[in-house]
């Protein structure tokens, strides 16, 4: 019985454990001021924002959290669940469009949200959280709720700290 999480978490665990050194090897590092008690409010803000607009299925405040590349880099921006992986602004935003179209709902438990600084230009952020989804056409009052604990990464952009890489756990 073990086996069959364990199997699927390694599997995971890899990708997260990918995923992480890509965005450290990404950051910009050099001469940059370290994450201030600033950055933490605007990383927990921007965060606050993010599960607001996704409770209120608002695709252009997604549009806006999320990081954008410099020109001619690649693109930071990338969703990875247990059951798919979605690389890229588009693909995740169009994810988004898809599961907007029936219920869909977050809440964090803000006693319980954690920002991580692993560098001065990105941080983790961890949020246990509860997800309520339904498939479109399905009553609201139909759809399930599952704990997550919801990993996020924040980078600092020019246009401020903006969510990269998004990787919900299922807490089951």
């Amino acid at each position: 019985m073990v086996e069959r999480f364990v199997r699927p978490l390694a599997r995971h665990g890899f990708v997260v454990t990918v995923l992480v050194s890509s965005l450290l090897a990404g950051a910009t590092c050099a001469k940059a001021a370290p994450v201030s008690t600033g950055d933490i409010e605007e990383i927990r803000a921007l965060f606050l924002r993010k599960a607001a607009a996704e409770s209120a299925h608002d695709i252009k405040v997604m549009d806006e959290v999320l990081a954008r590349a410099p020109e001619g880099q690649p693109d930071p921006v990338l969703l990875v669940a247990r059951a798919y992986q979605f690389e890229g602004r588009a693909a995740v935003l169009e994810h988004y469009r898809h599961v907007f179209t029936g219920t869909w709902r977050l809440e964090p438990d803000l006693s319980a949200v954690r920002i991580i600084p692993l560098g001065p230009d990105i941080a983790q952020i961890y949020a246990p959280t509860r997800v309520t989804i339904g498939a479109p056409g399905t009553p609201s009052e139909d759809a399930k709720t599952y704990p997550f604990l919801i990993n996020q990464f924040a980078i600092r952009t020019p246009d401020g700290w903006r969510i990269s890489a998004i990787v919900p756990v299922p807490a089951q």
